[in-house]
């Protein structure tokens, strides 16, 4: 598993900083003030930094190494225009997004070169979504403290924007499971959820509770909790759900990685 450490770390930072900007739709400038726009986009220029820097050591192409450069250039040029200015427009920012995911298709056959490159790029985007909102719910959570007056129906709408992305991993997945084939060394054929109690496939049983399940029976409380206006509350779970869709997200690129299932 740590052999592919470093590809892991630059997957799951390239589609976090690409997906996050989008879900700035969520809290209109009008709805929230700037500085969590300033936030917001300084956080998805360090880690896609991060991502490139990571991508870096491991690249055998120069191509794909200047398409990550020229949208990370383009995201720190549009955060630099939009620091201090009084508008800001989303469109702009989700094109840059939208680039950011076209120059991360480019660079998937690089990392994972035996797996299906759409299907790759579909799972890690739908990934990278979970991963992105709930961070953007906890961060939201925390401008709360900043903000007094702020509509409790933004935290709201970002959880279900988080609830959403999860039951579409969830239903994916027990689809994925039930259709794809595992062949071990002795040339028994399994599908997923037989391979799950298998010894190869008990990490993957952990990251589908941790990443799926717990996530979801942590959001009906999270809402239980925003009903009562305890924004405070809702954070602290957040901070557990964060954890939780990290942990899974590292063990589901292992096993894209490792074994090429897109999930």
């Amino acid at each position: 598993m740590f052999s592919y450490f470093t590809a892991t770390i630059v997957l799951i930072f390239l589609g976090y900083a690409v997906i996050y900007p989008l879900l700035l739709w969520i809290t209109p400038l009008n709805k929230i003030d700037r500085g969590f726009y300033r936030f917001n986009m300084g956080l998805s220029c360090i880690i896609g930094a991060l991502g490139i820097i990571g991508f870096h050591f491991i690249s055998k192409s120069l191509i794909s190494e200047i398409y990550l450069l020229i949208w990370l250039l383009l995201m720190l040029f549009i955060t630099a225009i939009y620091w201090n200015s009084k508008t800001i427009n989303n469109y702009i920012i989700s094109s840059i997004s939208i680039i950011g995911c076209i120059m991360l298709a480019q660079i998937l056959p690089n990392l994972i070169p035996s797996v299906n490159p759409t299907g790759a790029l579909i799972v890690i985007l739908m990934n990278s979504m979970i991963t992105a909102v709930v961070f953007f719910s906890m961060i939201l959570g925390h401008w709360y403290l900043n903000v007094v007056s702020l509509p409790i129906k933004l935290l709201k709408h970002s959880v279900i924007v988080f609830s959403l992305f999860l039951s579409l991993r969830i239903f994916w997945d027990c689809i994925y499971f039930y259709i794809t084939n595992y062949v071990d060394n002795y040339g028994i054929s399994y599908n997923l959820w037989s391979f799950m109690f298998q010894f190869d496939g008990f990490l993957l049983a952990i990251a589908f509770f941790i990443g799926n399940i717990f996530p979801i029976i942590l959001n009906i409380l999270i809402w239980r909790t925003l009903k009562l206006q305890a924004t405070q509350s809702a954070t602290g779970l957040l901070y557990v759900s964060v954890v939780s869709i990290l942990f899974s997200d590292l063990i589901l690129k292992y096993y894209l990685l490792e074994y090429g299932f897109t999930i």
